[in-house]
Protein backbone atom coordinates (compact mmCIF):
# COMPACT_ATOMS: atom_id res chain seq x y z
CA UNK A 1 0.00 0.00 0.00
CA UNK A 2 1.44 3.43 -0.99
CA UNK A 3 -0.49 5.81 1.19
CA UNK A 4 -3.54 5.16 2.03
CA UNK A 5 -4.94 8.35 3.72
CA UNK A 6 -4.05 11.57 2.37
CA UNK A 7 -5.50 13.51 4.81
CA UNK A 8 -8.41 15.65 5.95
CA UNK A 9 -10.78 17.24 2.78
CA UNK A 10 -9.25 14.40 0.37
CA UNK A 11 -12.10 12.75 -1.63
CA UNK A 12 -10.71 10.27 -4.32
CA UNK A 13 -13.97 9.70 -5.17
CA UNK A 14 -14.04 13.42 -7.11
CA UNK A 15 -10.87 12.64 -9.44
CA UNK A 16 -12.41 9.21 -10.05
CA UNK A 17 -9.29 7.94 -9.18
CA UNK A 18 -8.12 6.46 -5.29
CA UNK A 19 -4.36 7.54 -4.32
CA UNK A 20 -3.00 4.45 -3.95
CA UNK A 21 -3.57 4.03 -7.78
CA UNK A 22 -2.51 7.22 -8.76
CA UNK A 23 0.56 7.45 -6.64
CA UNK A 24 1.79 3.85 -8.31
CA UNK A 25 1.23 4.96 -11.81
CA UNK A 26 3.34 8.33 -10.63
CA UNK A 27 5.78 6.60 -9.48
CA UNK A 28 5.89 3.97 -12.45
CA UNK A 29 6.36 6.62 -14.31
CA UNK A 30 9.18 8.12 -12.71
CA UNK A 31 10.84 4.73 -11.64
CA UNK A 32 11.03 4.47 -15.86
CA UNK A 33 12.89 7.96 -17.06
CA UNK A 34 16.52 8.05 -17.49
CA UNK A 35 18.04 9.30 -14.66
CA UNK A 36 20.61 11.34 -16.50
CA UNK A 37 17.43 12.78 -18.30
CA UNK A 38 16.29 13.87 -14.90
CA UNK A 39 19.28 15.31 -13.51
CA UNK A 40 20.17 17.33 -16.55
CA UNK A 41 16.46 18.96 -16.12
CA UNK A 42 16.02 19.33 -12.90
CA UNK A 43 13.18 17.23 -12.55
CA UNK A 44 12.15 15.23 -9.31
CA UNK A 45 8.22 14.96 -9.20
CA UNK A 46 6.60 15.80 -5.72
CA UNK A 47 4.66 12.43 -4.08
CA UNK A 48 0.47 13.12 -3.32
CA UNK A 49 1.70 13.16 0.33
CA UNK A 50 3.08 16.19 0.26
CA UNK A 51 1.17 18.22 -1.96
CA UNK A 52 -1.62 16.98 -0.19
CA UNK A 53 -0.18 18.63 2.82
CA UNK A 54 0.80 21.63 1.27
CA UNK A 55 -2.83 21.88 0.41
CA UNK A 56 -4.38 21.26 3.31
CA UNK A 57 -1.81 24.28 5.14
CA UNK A 58 -3.20 26.24 1.77
CA UNK A 59 -6.72 25.73 2.56
CA UNK A 60 -7.88 27.12 -1.22
CA UNK A 61 -11.40 28.37 -1.59
CA UNK A 62 -12.17 25.87 -4.06
CA UNK A 63 -14.17 27.99 -6.72
CA UNK A 64 -10.62 30.26 -6.70
CA UNK A 65 -8.57 29.50 -9.86
CA UNK A 66 -5.25 26.63 -9.36
CA UNK A 67 -2.36 26.31 -11.53
CA UNK A 68 0.69 24.15 -11.32
CA UNK A 69 3.25 25.55 -13.93
CA UNK A 70 5.36 22.64 -13.92
CA UNK A 71 2.77 20.11 -12.92
CA UNK A 72 4.57 16.60 -14.21
CA UNK A 73 2.31 14.25 -14.04
CA UNK A 74 0.20 16.27 -11.75
CA UNK A 75 0.17 15.52 -8.04
CA UNK A 76 -0.88 19.03 -6.70
CA UNK A 77 -3.50 18.69 -9.48
CA UNK A 78 -4.77 15.57 -7.99
CA UNK A 79 -4.88 17.11 -4.60
CA UNK A 80 -5.97 20.37 -5.22
CA UNK A 81 -9.27 18.06 -7.90
CA UNK A 82 -9.69 16.15 -4.81
CA UNK A 83 -10.62 19.07 -2.06
CA UNK A 84 -12.88 19.84 -4.69
CA UNK A 85 -11.36 22.64 -6.39
CA UNK A 86 -13.33 23.19 -9.50
CA UNK A 87 -10.62 25.47 -11.47
CA UNK A 88 -7.38 23.10 -11.95
CA UNK A 89 -4.48 23.90 -14.61
CA UNK A 90 -1.39 22.68 -15.57
CA UNK A 91 1.41 23.09 -17.74
CA UNK A 92 4.42 20.88 -18.73
CA UNK A 93 7.04 20.61 -20.92
CA UNK A 94 7.23 16.83 -21.61
CA UNK A 95 5.04 15.42 -23.68
CA UNK A 96 5.17 11.93 -21.62
CA UNK A 97 4.31 13.86 -18.35
CA UNK A 98 1.53 15.59 -20.02
CA UNK A 99 0.21 12.25 -21.11
CA UNK A 100 -0.27 10.32 -18.51
CA UNK A 101 -1.51 13.63 -16.06
CA UNK A 102 -4.02 13.72 -18.87
CA UNK A 103 -5.15 10.43 -18.11
CA UNK A 104 -5.45 10.08 -14.38
CA UNK A 105 -6.80 13.23 -13.44
CA UNK A 106 -8.70 14.39 -16.68
CA UNK A 107 -11.00 17.07 -14.83
CA UNK A 108 -8.12 19.14 -14.81
CA UNK A 109 -6.71 20.86 -17.99
CA UNK A 110 -2.97 19.79 -18.96
CA UNK A 111 -1.36 21.39 -21.48
CA UNK A 112 2.12 20.82 -23.09
CA UNK A 113 3.82 24.09 -23.00
CA UNK A 114 7.28 25.68 -21.79
CA UNK A 115 6.14 28.18 -18.48
CA UNK A 116 9.32 29.18 -18.06
CA UNK A 117 10.37 29.93 -21.63
CA UNK A 118 7.46 31.86 -22.14
CA UNK A 119 5.55 34.90 -20.53
CA UNK A 120 3.03 34.75 -17.90
CA UNK A 121 0.70 36.76 -20.77
CA UNK A 122 1.37 33.61 -23.47
CA UNK A 123 1.48 31.16 -20.67
CA UNK A 124 -2.89 32.17 -19.64
CA UNK A 125 -3.35 32.25 -23.48
CA UNK A 126 -2.17 28.42 -23.48
CA UNK A 127 -4.66 27.88 -20.94
CA UNK A 128 -7.41 29.65 -22.61
CA UNK A 129 -7.25 31.96 -19.18
CA UNK A 130 -8.95 35.49 -19.42
CA UNK A 131 -7.12 36.47 -16.06
CA UNK A 132 -4.45 35.57 -13.53
CA UNK A 133 -4.56 32.71 -11.26
CA UNK A 134 -5.74 33.08 -7.63
CA UNK A 135 -2.92 29.40 -6.39
CA UNK A 136 0.35 29.63 -8.38
CA UNK A 137 1.42 25.95 -6.48
CA UNK A 138 3.82 23.09 -7.83
CA UNK A 139 7.96 22.39 -7.46
CA UNK A 140 9.97 24.06 -10.60
CA UNK A 141 12.72 22.34 -11.66
CA UNK A 142 16.27 23.23 -9.87
CA UNK A 143 19.47 23.22 -12.77
CA UNK A 144 21.86 25.34 -13.35
CA UNK A 145 21.79 27.49 -16.77
CA UNK A 146 24.76 26.25 -18.47
CA UNK A 147 25.68 25.29 -21.69
CA UNK A 148 22.82 22.84 -22.49
CA UNK A 149 20.65 23.86 -20.26
CA UNK A 150 18.82 27.42 -21.96
CA UNK A 151 15.60 28.92 -21.63
CA UNK A 152 13.88 29.18 -25.12
CA UNK A 153 12.79 32.93 -25.11
CA UNK A 154 13.81 35.97 -27.41
CA UNK A 155 12.92 37.99 -23.83
CA UNK A 156 17.04 39.04 -23.30
CA UNK A 157 15.26 41.58 -20.15
CA UNK A 158 13.96 38.50 -18.48
CA UNK A 159 17.36 36.40 -19.47
CA UNK A 160 19.26 39.02 -17.84
CA UNK A 161 17.09 39.24 -14.83
CA UNK A 162 17.56 35.51 -14.24
CA UNK A 163 21.54 35.26 -14.49
CA UNK A 164 22.10 38.37 -12.13
CA UNK A 165 19.95 36.35 -9.73
CA UNK A 166 21.59 33.32 -9.33
CA UNK A 167 21.13 31.80 -12.94
CA UNK A 168 19.39 28.20 -12.22
CA UNK A 169 15.62 27.09 -13.75
CA UNK A 170 13.96 27.82 -10.59
CA UNK A 171 14.54 31.33 -10.02
CA UNK A 172 13.54 32.04 -13.78
CA UNK A 173 10.21 30.56 -12.82
CA UNK A 174 9.97 32.70 -9.82
CA UNK A 175 9.83 35.32 -11.78
CA UNK A 176 7.21 33.65 -13.98
CA UNK A 177 5.49 33.18 -10.87
CA UNK A 178 4.74 37.08 -10.28
CA UNK A 179 3.67 37.21 -13.89
CA UNK A 180 0.87 34.85 -13.42
CA UNK A 181 -0.51 35.20 -10.58
CA UNK A 182 -3.22 37.88 -9.46
CA UNK A 183 -1.56 40.70 -7.04
CA UNK A 184 -3.71 39.11 -4.24
CA UNK A 185 -2.58 35.70 -5.22
CA UNK A 186 -0.32 33.04 -3.45
CA UNK A 187 2.53 31.32 -4.56
CA UNK A 188 4.03 28.54 -3.15
CA UNK A 189 6.61 26.92 -4.83
CA UNK A 190 9.30 24.05 -3.36
CA UNK A 191 12.68 25.57 -3.87
CA UNK A 192 16.33 24.85 -2.42
CA UNK A 193 16.61 25.92 0.81
CA UNK A 194 19.97 28.05 -0.26
CA UNK A 195 17.80 30.22 -2.27
CA UNK A 196 17.52 31.74 1.26
CA UNK A 197 21.20 32.49 2.36
CA UNK A 198 23.38 32.09 -1.19
CA UNK A 199 24.84 35.06 -2.42
CA UNK A 200 24.14 34.98 -6.30
CA UNK A 201 20.39 34.75 -5.38
CA UNK A 202 20.50 38.07 -3.63
CA UNK A 203 18.29 39.98 -6.52
CA UNK A 204 15.67 38.09 -6.07
CA UNK A 205 15.70 37.63 -2.69
CA UNK A 206 15.97 41.34 -1.60
CA UNK A 207 12.80 41.72 -4.37
CA UNK A 208 10.66 39.15 -2.19
CA UNK A 209 11.56 41.10 0.65
CA UNK A 210 10.65 44.29 -0.37
CA UNK A 211 8.13 43.98 -3.11
CA UNK A 212 6.08 41.07 -1.74
CA UNK A 213 5.00 39.32 1.42
CA UNK A 214 6.25 35.88 2.82
CA UNK A 215 3.41 34.24 4.54
CA UNK A 216 5.49 31.11 5.69
CA UNK A 217 8.74 29.20 4.73
CA UNK A 218 8.68 25.76 5.68
CA UNK A 219 12.09 23.58 6.29
CA UNK A 220 11.38 20.44 4.55
CA UNK A 221 15.44 19.02 4.83
CA UNK A 222 16.56 16.84 2.19
CA UNK A 223 13.01 15.63 1.27
CA UNK A 224 14.07 14.58 -2.00
CA UNK A 225 16.47 11.54 -1.43
CA UNK A 226 17.63 12.53 -4.96
CA UNK A 227 18.29 15.50 -5.04
CA UNK A 228 21.33 17.31 -3.34
CA UNK A 229 20.90 19.35 -0.71
CA UNK A 230 17.72 20.60 1.18
CA UNK A 231 14.71 22.32 0.21
CA UNK A 232 11.57 24.48 1.67
CA UNK A 233 8.04 25.42 1.09
CA UNK A 234 8.21 29.34 -0.04
CA UNK A 235 4.74 30.68 0.50
CA UNK A 236 4.18 34.09 -1.03
CA UNK A 237 1.59 36.65 -1.32
CA UNK A 238 2.11 38.56 -4.71
CA UNK A 239 1.98 42.02 -3.34
CA UNK A 240 3.46 44.02 -0.15
CA UNK A 241 2.03 44.35 2.48
CA UNK A 242 2.98 46.42 5.68
CA UNK A 243 4.24 45.34 8.86
CA UNK A 244 3.93 41.47 7.49
CA UNK A 245 4.98 38.90 9.98
CA UNK A 246 6.40 35.28 8.20
CA UNK A 247 5.21 32.01 9.72
CA UNK A 248 8.51 29.83 9.55
CA UNK A 249 7.66 25.84 10.28
CA UNK A 250 9.26 22.52 9.29
CA UNK A 251 7.94 19.45 8.36
CA UNK A 252 7.93 16.70 11.14
CA UNK A 253 5.58 13.32 10.47
CA UNK A 254 4.14 14.52 7.56
CA UNK A 255 2.65 17.70 9.35
CA UNK A 256 3.84 21.34 9.33
CA UNK A 257 5.16 22.13 12.77
CA UNK A 258 5.28 25.55 14.26
CA UNK A 259 8.73 27.17 15.30
CA UNK A 260 8.15 30.85 15.43
CA UNK A 261 6.95 33.84 13.82
CA UNK A 262 9.53 37.08 12.02
CA UNK A 263 9.12 40.44 11.25
CA UNK A 264 9.22 40.67 7.59
CA UNK A 265 11.38 43.79 8.02
CA UNK A 266 13.87 42.29 9.90
CA UNK A 267 15.59 40.76 6.91
CA UNK A 268 17.27 42.69 4.90
CA UNK A 269 19.02 40.01 2.40
CA UNK A 270 19.62 36.46 3.92
CA UNK A 271 16.74 34.81 5.72
CA UNK A 272 17.50 32.88 8.93
CA UNK A 273 15.04 29.90 9.71
CA UNK A 274 14.84 30.61 13.41
CA UNK A 275 14.06 26.72 15.42
CA UNK A 276 12.30 28.98 17.85
CA UNK A 277 12.14 32.59 19.91
CA UNK A 278 15.20 31.77 21.78
CA UNK A 279 17.19 31.14 18.85
CA UNK A 280 15.70 34.37 17.42
CA UNK A 281 16.94 35.97 20.45
CA UNK A 282 20.22 34.72 20.88
CA UNK A 283 20.97 36.24 17.52
CA UNK A 284 19.77 39.24 17.53
CA UNK A 285 22.37 39.76 20.95
CA UNK A 286 24.88 38.38 18.88
CA UNK A 287 24.33 40.58 16.37
CA UNK A 288 23.60 43.75 18.12
CA UNK A 289 26.35 43.54 20.49
CA UNK A 290 29.62 42.69 19.26
CA UNK A 291 31.87 43.47 16.42
CA UNK A 292 32.48 40.83 13.42
CA UNK A 293 35.80 38.55 12.90
CA UNK A 294 35.90 40.54 9.47
CA UNK A 295 36.38 43.66 10.75
CA UNK A 296 39.07 42.71 13.46
CA UNK A 297 41.24 40.36 11.89
CA UNK A 298 44.15 42.62 10.36
CA UNK A 299 45.73 39.81 8.11
CA UNK A 300 44.85 37.34 5.66
CA UNK A 301 41.36 35.52 5.52
CA UNK A 302 41.21 32.89 2.52
CA UNK A 303 41.59 29.32 1.20
CA UNK A 304 45.33 28.15 1.21
CA UNK A 305 47.14 28.58 -2.00
CA UNK A 306 50.20 25.96 -1.82
CA UNK A 307 50.77 22.97 -3.81
CA UNK A 308 53.87 21.79 -2.67
CA UNK A 309 54.09 18.45 -1.70
CA UNK A 310 54.90 19.30 2.03
CA UNK A 311 51.78 21.88 2.15
CA UNK A 312 49.05 20.92 4.96
CA UNK A 313 45.93 19.62 4.14
CA UNK A 314 42.70 19.55 5.86
CA UNK A 315 43.04 16.38 6.65
CA UNK A 316 46.55 16.98 8.78
CA UNK A 317 44.93 18.65 10.88
CA UNK A 318 43.18 17.92 14.46
CA UNK A 319 41.21 20.20 17.26
CA UNK A 320 44.53 22.49 18.08
CA UNK A 321 47.06 20.58 16.44
CA UNK A 322 48.54 18.26 13.53
CA UNK A 323 48.19 14.66 13.22
CA UNK A 324 52.34 14.27 12.45
CA UNK A 325 53.62 16.92 13.77
CA UNK A 326 54.10 19.31 16.85
CA UNK A 327 52.44 22.89 17.00
CA UNK A 328 54.69 25.50 16.56
CA UNK A 329 55.19 28.11 19.61
CA UNK A 330 55.89 31.26 17.85
CA UNK A 331 54.11 32.64 14.56
CA UNK A 332 50.90 34.39 13.19
CA UNK A 333 48.90 31.78 11.24
CA UNK A 334 46.37 29.27 12.00
CA UNK A 335 45.01 26.55 10.15
CA UNK A 336 41.04 25.35 9.77
CA UNK A 337 40.11 22.37 7.94
CA UNK A 338 37.97 23.49 5.25
CA UNK A 339 35.37 21.29 5.30
CA UNK A 340 33.13 21.71 8.32
CA UNK A 341 30.72 18.88 10.16
CA UNK A 342 28.04 19.24 12.51
CA UNK A 343 29.19 16.45 14.00
CA UNK A 344 32.66 17.81 14.52
CA UNK A 345 32.36 21.32 14.46
CA UNK A 346 35.67 23.89 13.56
CA UNK A 347 38.95 21.98 13.50
CA UNK A 348 41.57 24.28 13.91
CA UNK A 349 45.04 24.70 14.77
CA UNK A 350 47.55 27.66 15.19
CA UNK A 351 50.31 27.03 12.58
CA UNK A 352 52.84 29.21 13.07
CA UNK A 353 54.43 31.21 10.46
CA UNK A 354 56.74 29.44 8.00
CA UNK A 355 54.03 26.21 7.15
CA UNK A 356 52.45 26.47 3.83
CA UNK A 357 48.68 25.28 3.37
CA UNK A 358 46.65 23.75 0.37
CA UNK A 359 43.15 24.45 -1.13
CA UNK A 360 41.40 21.89 1.65
CA UNK A 361 42.67 24.67 4.57
CA UNK A 362 41.32 27.51 4.93
CA UNK A 363 43.92 30.23 6.92
CA UNK A 364 43.85 33.34 8.60
CA UNK A 365 46.72 35.61 10.04
CA UNK A 366 46.89 38.16 12.34
CA UNK A 367 49.93 40.47 13.25
CA UNK A 368 49.09 39.21 17.35
CA UNK A 369 50.06 36.08 18.23
CA UNK A 370 47.84 35.87 21.10
CA UNK A 371 44.92 37.27 18.86
CA UNK A 372 45.72 34.17 16.62
CA UNK A 373 45.40 32.18 19.75
CA UNK A 374 42.48 33.05 21.43
CA UNK A 375 40.36 33.80 17.87
CA UNK A 376 41.26 30.04 17.38
CA UNK A 377 40.12 29.27 21.12
CA UNK A 378 36.54 31.04 19.96
CA UNK A 379 36.55 29.17 16.70
CA UNK A 380 36.46 25.85 18.54
CA UNK A 381 33.70 26.82 21.29
CA UNK A 382 29.90 25.41 21.21
CA UNK A 383 29.26 29.29 21.30
CA UNK A 384 30.84 29.73 17.80
CA UNK A 385 29.40 25.98 16.32
CA UNK A 386 25.91 27.38 17.52
CA UNK A 387 26.49 30.85 15.54
CA UNK A 388 28.36 28.67 12.56
CA UNK A 389 25.40 26.41 12.43
CA UNK A 390 22.06 28.19 12.79
CA UNK A 391 23.44 31.93 11.15
CA UNK A 392 25.58 31.00 8.67
CA UNK A 393 25.25 27.52 7.19
CA UNK A 394 20.98 27.96 8.29
CA UNK A 395 21.05 24.90 10.20
CA UNK A 396 22.01 23.13 6.86
CA UNK A 397 22.63 19.14 7.93
CA UNK A 398 24.62 19.17 4.61
CA UNK A 399 28.84 19.17 4.71
CA UNK A 400 29.73 23.06 4.31
CA UNK A 401 33.08 24.89 4.14
CA UNK A 402 34.53 27.21 6.94
CA UNK A 403 35.07 29.90 4.20
CA UNK A 404 36.04 33.21 4.39
CA UNK A 405 32.71 34.37 4.06
CA UNK A 406 31.34 32.82 7.12
CA UNK A 407 34.52 33.26 9.18
CA UNK A 408 33.97 36.79 8.82
CA UNK A 409 30.24 37.00 10.36
CA UNK A 410 31.55 35.38 13.32
CA UNK A 411 30.75 38.14 16.46
CA UNK A 412 34.35 38.46 17.63
CA UNK A 413 34.73 40.31 21.53
CA UNK A 414 38.02 42.09 21.55
CA UNK A 415 39.04 43.08 24.78
CA UNK A 416 42.67 42.50 26.29
CA UNK A 417 41.81 42.08 29.88
CA UNK A 418 41.82 38.87 32.39
CA UNK A 419 39.72 36.84 29.92
CA UNK A 420 41.26 37.14 26.84
CA UNK A 421 44.32 36.01 28.27
CA UNK A 422 43.04 33.17 30.27
CA UNK A 423 41.89 31.83 27.32
CA UNK A 424 45.31 32.38 25.32
CA UNK A 425 46.59 30.42 28.10
CA UNK A 426 43.89 27.56 28.13
CA UNK A 427 44.46 27.18 24.77
CA UNK A 428 48.31 26.55 24.74
CA UNK A 429 47.52 24.05 27.79
CA UNK A 430 45.05 22.50 25.25
CA UNK A 431 47.54 22.29 22.40
CA UNK A 432 50.16 20.58 24.67
CA UNK A 433 47.87 17.95 26.65
CA UNK A 434 47.31 14.35 25.14
CA UNK A 435 44.49 14.41 21.83
CA UNK A 436 41.07 13.51 23.19
CA UNK A 437 42.09 12.55 26.53
CA UNK A 438 40.03 12.98 29.79
CA UNK A 439 42.02 16.30 30.70
CA UNK A 440 41.83 17.31 26.88
CA UNK A 441 38.02 17.19 27.41
CA UNK A 442 38.27 18.84 30.61
CA UNK A 443 39.85 21.86 29.38
CA UNK A 444 37.69 22.08 26.41
CA UNK A 445 35.10 22.53 28.75
CA UNK A 446 36.92 24.91 30.79
CA UNK A 447 37.28 26.66 27.21
CA UNK A 448 33.51 26.43 26.59
CA UNK A 449 33.03 28.01 29.66
CA UNK A 450 34.74 31.28 29.23
CA UNK A 451 33.79 31.78 26.05
CA UNK A 452 30.72 31.96 27.23
CA UNK A 453 31.85 34.47 29.88
CA UNK A 454 33.71 36.60 27.55
CA UNK A 455 30.34 37.26 25.72
CA UNK A 456 27.86 37.70 28.18
CA UNK A 457 25.69 34.06 27.80
CA UNK A 458 23.52 33.53 30.28
CA UNK A 459 22.69 30.66 32.02
CA UNK A 460 19.54 30.20 30.18
CA UNK A 461 20.90 30.34 27.01
CA UNK A 462 23.93 28.31 27.97
CA UNK A 463 21.09 24.93 28.12
CA UNK A 464 19.95 26.10 25.19
CA UNK A 465 23.08 26.25 23.20
CA UNK A 466 24.45 23.21 24.70
CA UNK A 467 21.46 21.16 24.28
CA UNK A 468 21.51 22.11 20.26
CA UNK A 469 25.20 21.76 19.48
CA UNK A 470 25.33 18.78 21.81
CA UNK A 471 22.35 16.73 19.84
CA UNK A 472 24.44 17.48 16.32
CA UNK A 473 27.89 16.47 17.65
CA UNK A 474 29.51 13.24 17.42
CA UNK A 475 29.31 11.12 20.60
CA UNK A 476 33.13 10.82 20.21
CA UNK A 477 33.27 14.81 21.13
CA UNK A 478 31.57 14.71 23.74
CA UNK A 479 33.87 12.41 25.90
CA UNK A 480 31.39 9.53 25.32
CA UNK A 481 33.69 7.07 23.13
Amino acid sequence: MWYSILGKGVDSKVVGITVNEYMYRSHLFESSLDEQYKKNNGIYYTDASLSNVILNYLNIDSSKIVLDPCCGVGSFLYSALSRGCKNVFGIDSDTKSVKLAKELIPQSIVKRSDSIGKSGVETLKVLGLKEKVDYLIGNPPYCPLEKDIIIDTKDYHFLRKVKDSGSNLFIAALYRAFELTKEDGVISYIVPKNFLHVSSYSKLRKEILRNKSIISIIDIGSYFSDVRGEQIILTIKNKQSCDNLIEIKKLVNNQFVDCCMIEQNFYKDEILLFKNKDEYSIYRKLENTYEKFGDLCTGYVGRGKSTSDNAITGKAIKKFGFKNRKVPQKGNQVFIQNIYSAESGIIATFAGKNLEAAQTVTVFTDGDEKMCRYILGILHSRLCNFYLLKFCYNSSKLTMHTDAKYLKKIPLVRDYNDLFDQLVNLVKLIETCDYMSSMWFEMLESLNTLVYKIYGISDDEIKFIDSEIISLQSNRWNNDK
